[in-house]
């Protein structure tokens, strides 16, 4: 069949377009693919590429993440701080003992730090001595895992021993030490779409007020509740040092700038060095932080009571009972008190609505740091599934009330020891 003058016009249009199409599409296959605007900026800072050395099971996908993780930190921090660096080695690891051994050879390389190894509990989380970062992933969640974990905390820190920090004795000055981490690091996670500041802030606040204790060093520790419970002295340590150390970076800066937090490390990070920077001696500091404590971080007033039994009724000994409470639609533990001998605990709780988390502390040695039994709350006790803390899970329903309350009961599934024996594996 011939074609008309219009058809046969109509049908070279359409050959042409898809000759277009074709030589278009293989231009584009050729072309480089568009660059990481991250990538330029990093190259921008003109510091070679930091030396990262992997352990245990990563895909390629994982490492090229962790490695870009690495340049957006040190993008972040030079333009929030001025200050940059490459003088390090990351050891990052999803094998504990693979780390630890690294750990090891670490140290045995400096005569200074020969022997000494990783804690137990080290399974997630990070370490930064001088130009080196050990972080374990090896019990992480996958999103912490999928960023690195705490590589812009431990960051920090080694901008710290760059900058010219050579304190590190434990006091006053080592709150400053880890809350300008967890200050730093809070305002990357806000860049990055990851956590709100406001979410920061409100978590620290709260485990301030659960804890009940000053700020260590400023003279105000006889005016709070003392920890005498021994197996919950670190947790309340962590608290001072990282929760509420970045409440107090977040308060100074707030009135000093970023400059005079920089210029601390800069002439070495000591407690002659704090009127220098902050402009105010550490006892004006100690005087105007009292006074944001009472308003913002209180201690909890009101008292819980009670005590945790197995399936037989016997009494479950030592576990921890930690108030959970809800910021912004997730669930957060905070420091509580731990069971006697006779299964019996005390722990101070808020006014708003609140359920009592259960956990047990694993063996030494053991690849798991605790076991999340589960929630106690309005409608009484519900048992966790996999022994993990997450905080995007369904809790028991809050319980609430401006009283004291005692008697409480909780009655766990199972003993302590099942429990231990199948979630605590080493």
């Amino acid at each position: 069949m011939a074609l008309n003058r219009t058809e046969a016009a109509s049908l070279l249009v359409l050959a042409a377009s898809v000759v277009f199409g074709v030589v278009l599409g293989l231009v584009l296959a050729f072309q480089p693919a568009p660059e990481d605007p991250l990538e330029e900026q990093w190259l921008q800072l003109g510091v070679a590429e930091p030396e990262l050395v992997f352990l245990g099971s990563f895909t390629g996908t994982e490492r090229y993440a962790i490695a870009r993780e690495v340049k957006s930190v040190q993008v972040s921090f030079a333009e929030r701080f001025g200050v940059v660096t490459s003088e390090f080695t990351l050891y990052i690891s999803t094998d504990f003992e693979a780390l630890n051994e690294a750990y090891r050879e670490w140290l045995d390389a400096d005569s200074r730090r020969r022997g000494g190894e990783l804690p137990s509990w080290f399974r997630c989380g990070g370490l930064a001595p001088p130009k080196a970062i050990f972080i374990a992933l090896e019990t992480c969640d996958e999103e912490t895992r999928a960023y690195g974990g705490p590589i812009a905390h431990e960051y920090f820190h080694v901008l710290q021993y760059h900058l010219g920090w050579v304190g590190g004795a434990r006091g006053w000055p080592y709150w400053l030490l880890e809350g300008a981490a967890e200050y730093a690091s809070a305002h990357c996670r806000e860049e990055q779409g990851r956590w709100a500041l406001s979410h920061r802030r409100e978590i620290a606040r709260m485990e301030w007020g659960a804890l009940g204790r000053c700020f260590p060093g400023l003279g105000l520790c006889n005016k709070g509740r003392n920890i005498q419970n021994p197996d919950l002295t670190g947790q309340a340590d962590a608290v001072l040092q990282y929760q509420v150390g970045f409440l107090a970076v977040d308060w100074l800066v707030d009135r000093k700038g970023e400059e005079a937090l920089i210029e601390f490390f800069r002439q070495g990070g000591g407690q002659h060095e704090f009127e220098g920077a902050f402009g105010m001696t550490p006892e004006e500091f100690a005087d105007a932080f009292e006074e944001y404590w009472r308003e913002t971080a209180s201690p909890f007033e009101l008292k819980i009571t009670g005590k945790v039994l197995d399936p037989e009724g016997s009494p479950a000994a030592y576990v921890q009972v930690h108030i959970v409470m809800e910021v912004e639609d997730e669930r957060i533990f905070v420091i509580g008190g731990r069971a006697n001998s006779r299964g019996e605990f005390e722990v101070y709780r808020p006014y708003e609505h609140h359920t009592l988390g259960v956990f047990l502390k694993c063996p030494d040695g053991s690849r798991a740091y605790r076991v999340f039994l589960g929630e106690w709350g309005q409608g009484g006790f519900v048992a966790d599934a996999d022994g993990r803390f997450e905080p995007d899970e369904a809790g028991a329903e809050p319980v609430a009330g401006r009283r004291n309350r005692a008697g409480i009961v909780i009655e766990l599934p199972e003993t302590p020891e099942t429990i231990v024996e199948r979630h605590c594996q080493p």
